[in-house]
This record gives C-alpha cells, sequence and structure tokens, in this order.
C-alpha cells in the first residue's frame, strides 16, 4: 500500500498522486465512501507545502482499490473505531457517470461549509508533490477587528467573468474579493470559486483540496 494524495471524486472518477511523482486516473465503480466523506475534514492528510495538507488514501500495488482510514476514530456499535473501509477501482470508463460539473460544485461547496465551520482555510490547485503556485483559488474566514470576512482569492485573473470583472485589478499579482462573513456570504463563495477555476482548462481530477488553519 502506498499514500497518496486524492483529487476530487466527480464523474465517478478520481486521481491520485505519490509522493514518487506517479499518478493514476481511476473509475470509481462504488463512490459512495468518497463522496460522503471527502472535503468534511474525516480522510486522513498528508503535507502539501508550508501550512497545507491534502487529503490522502492508501492505494493498493495493482490500482485495485483505496484503502480510507478515518483521520479521527468515529463512534462504531461497539465504542469508538479506527476500521478503515476500501474502495474498488477501475481503469476510468470512456465516459463519466454523473454530471461532473455538478459532482464538483458539490464537494466543493462541501469542503466550503466545513472550512467556515472549523476555522480552515481551503487552496485549490493542481495536485501532486511540486504542483505549481498557480493557478489557485483560494477561500478563508480572516479577523477584520470584532467582526470576521469571508474572502475569495485567485490567480490568474478570470478574465471574462461577469461576477469578477468589476472587482479585477490588472495591476495586482492575484485577484481578491471579500464581504462580512455570514451564512449568506458564503452561500456564494462556491460560485465565485468555480467562475475562477473554470477558466483554467483543466479537468476536475487535476486539482487537488488543500487545506489549512489561518
Amino acid at each position: 500500500m502506498t499514500a497518496v494524495q486524492l483529487s476530487p471524486c466527480v464523474g465517478g472518477r478520481i486521481r491520485t498522486w505519490g509522493d514518487d511523482g506517479t499518478t493514476g486516473l481511476w473509475s470509481v465503480p462504488n463512490d459512495a465512501v468518497l463522496r460522503e466523506n471527502q472535503a468534511t475534514g474525516r480522510l486522513p492528510r498528508i503535507p502539501r507545502g508550508e501550512r497545507l495538507s491534502g487529503e490522502a488514501a492508501e492505494l493498493a500495488g495493482d490500482g485495485s482499490a483505496l484503502v480510507i482510514r478515518p483521520r479521527f476514530p468515529v463512534q462504531a456499535a461497539d465504542g469508538l473505531t479506527m476500521e478503515a473501509q476500501t474502495v474498488e477501482l477501475a481503469e476510468p470508463r470512456r465516459r463519466a457517470s454523473r454530471a461532473t460539473f455538478e459532482d464538483f460544485r458539490e464537494v466543493l461547496t462541501r469542503a466550503v461549509e466545513h472550512c467556515a465551520a472549523k476555522y480552515e482555510f481551503l487552496v485549490v490547485r493542481r495536485g501532486g508533490i511540486g504542483a505549481p503556485d498557480q493557478p489557485f483559488c483560494l477561500f478563508a474566514v480572516l479577523p477584520d477587528g470584532a467582526a470576521r470576512v469571508s474572502v475569495v482569492e485567485t490567480a490568474p485573473a478570470p478574465a471574462g467573468s461577469t461576477l469578477w470583472e468589476p472587482f479585477l485589478d490588472p495591476a495586482a499579482p492575484s485577484q481578491t474579493m471579500s464581504a462580512p462573513f455570514s451564512p449568506e456570504t458564503v452561500t456564494v463563495v462556491p460560485t465565485l470559486m468555480t467562475e475562477a477555476i473554470g477558466r483554467w482548462d483543466l479537468d476536475p481530477w487535476d486539482l487537488a483540496f488543500s487545506f489549512g488553519q489561518p
């Protein structure tokens, strides 16, 4: 078994990255375990840069399965347990099993809600060791005096986005939108992020979610 970073499981597929530089794209015939637990803080994590960690699992040497262990003990019928679950993998099918965009937005929304609730920040960028700093899209809830603000930051600039266009600063190395923190502003964050991420010309399986604490 090899520890690997995970992409979002969307469209019935997932990509894995090993620390040795290997990567693989897999079909997930039964993805319920991944879809239920990704972006919730329940999966184990491995370091992915300063103050960042990405969701991880263990990959069988023949690529036939992922072993998913809980990040923290979970309640079972006879007490707390760290029992692992096995997720079968297969060669990627030609067509995704569900609407890929809808799946990606669902897991991204879950990641944003988790970070807002647990005071973590989220960075979406390419997966794997040595991933470039750009493109990236970040969500964080930061202190602002006695209050808090929701912040979305991205680079490169999401040119052509009607949502971002009024706030773009061509002289800035990255683009930022912020608003007072509230449940209402948090619900807008996935839309702002998908507007930026959708302009990167990358598949969702090329991306990974990393988490950290301010």
